[in-house]
């Protein structure tokens, strides 16, 4: 998914799990923190709270609104 569509469909503040390096990693839930970014080669990132790095966002899934996301 491209930024544009991926900034269309998800406000920041969105609860997403998030996977540190494969979905084989206990997952961290949290919340996007900014919009979506399209780098080089087709990466899209976007940055999520507790975490100073982006995520690709074929490494997160976006959760529902009401989610708990934890501290």
């Amino acid at each position: 998914m491209d930024a544009y569509t991926f900034n269309a469909l998800y406000a920041v503040g969105t609860p997403v799990r998030v996977f540190p390096s494969t979905r084989q990693d206990p997952p961290h839930i949290t919340r996007t923190r900014t919009r979506a970014t399209d780098l080089q080669h087709g990466l899209t990132v976007v940055h999520v709270d507790g975490h100073t790095l982006p995520y690709r966002v074929d490494h997160l899934d976006v959760l529902p609104d009401n989610y708990p996301v934890e501290a």
